[in-house]
């Protein structure tokens, strides 16, 4: 029952009898993003199998956070821009359980993003004061959004865009493949000879996830997203942000008070990301990025 558009030209496959042809014919249709969570019927322990259980609890509230345009009034997965990275291995059950707390001004959601059944109707919204859970099988290896469905969908745009959006990410079942680096050499006698460098599977990881704020007086601005006049471009949940900088300045300088890059007035030796900071990393190093762009730009 859907439309595919190729070409330019829609179709419909259910009334086009040419139509599976057609997509034939082009090499097949690839979905942008495939269905990572399989549904599970229930979230009873002996449904499942034998699996690994991983509990992912989060909380929606919302709650004033700095920035380089000055405090918002923002939404967030349990107090923290971007949520809690919820990480698992293929074949794993994730258990999600959302808690909206009591004084909360909205009923939340939470919309995995890659699961084969829709938060709504399926999760729905959940109200002050109460809490719901859910389950799925992760099925695809690969990094993936969760966000706010916002009030049963309306207002999603604010929920996700003040901050209510997350990452997980699914390890192939059979772990990362060694990096292979190719390089080449002379040799004694000037022929060029071709030189392969293997590293090991074990990575220094990082994760980069991008989003934009619109705000008015600390508020969200529904008027400017629509207008695209973001107020700010951020990366895990800051303007330029990635590490605390006293983390960093400690374990590459020996002193918290030695920048050697400096933008934002805040820093915090508690892990919030009040600063922004140089992405860093040894020479040498397998590096494996997580990304995810969770914005409308």
């Amino acid at each position: 029952t859907f439309t595919a558009q190729l070409s330019a030209t829609a179709f419909d496959v259910k009334s086009d009898v040419n139509a599976l042809q057609k997509i034939q014919e082009m090499g097949g249709l690839e979905l942008v993003m495939p269905g990572a969570f399989a549904e599970m019927g229930n979230c009873d322990d002996a449904a499942y199998d034998g699996r690994t259980v991983v509990d992912f609890p989060l909380t929606g509230v919302s709650i004033t956070l700095p920035s380089l345009a000055g405090d918002f009034n923002a939404m967030t997965f349990s107090e923290q821009i971007p949520g809690p990275t919820l990480r698992v291995t293929q074949g794993d059950v994730v258990r999600m359980t959302l808690t909206v707390p009591d004084g909360e001004a909205t009923p939340h959601g939470n919309d995995m993003h890659a699961s084969q059944v829709t938060a709504v109707p399926t999760f729905s919204a959940v109200q002050p004061g109460t809490s719901k859970t859910y389950c799925y099988i992760a099925e695809v290896p690969g990094v993936y959004k969760y966000h706010c469905s916002g009030v049963n969908v309306v207002a999603m745009d604010q929920h996700v865009l003040q901050g209510m959006y997350g990452i997980a990410i699914v390890d192939p079942i059979d772990g990362y493949s060694k990096l292979m680096v190719e390089k080449t050499a002379v040799n004694a006698n000037g022929d060029v000879t071709r030189d392969r460098q293997f590293y090991s599977a074990d990575a220094l990881e990082f994760q980069l996830q991008y989003n934009q704020l619109y705000l008015t007086d600390g508020n969200y601005d529904q008027g400017k997203m629509m207008a695209h006049a973001h107020t700010l471009t951020t990366v895990n949940g800051q303007a330029l942000g990635y590490v605390p900088n006293e983390i960093h300045n400690l374990l590459n300088n020996g002193d918290v008070n030695k920048n050697i890059f400096f933008l934002q007035p805040w820093n915090s030796m508690g892990l919030h990301q009040y600063q922004s900071q140089l992405l860093f990393t040894p020479t040498g190093v397998h590096n494996r990025i997580f990304v995810e762009n969770h914005g409308n730009e």
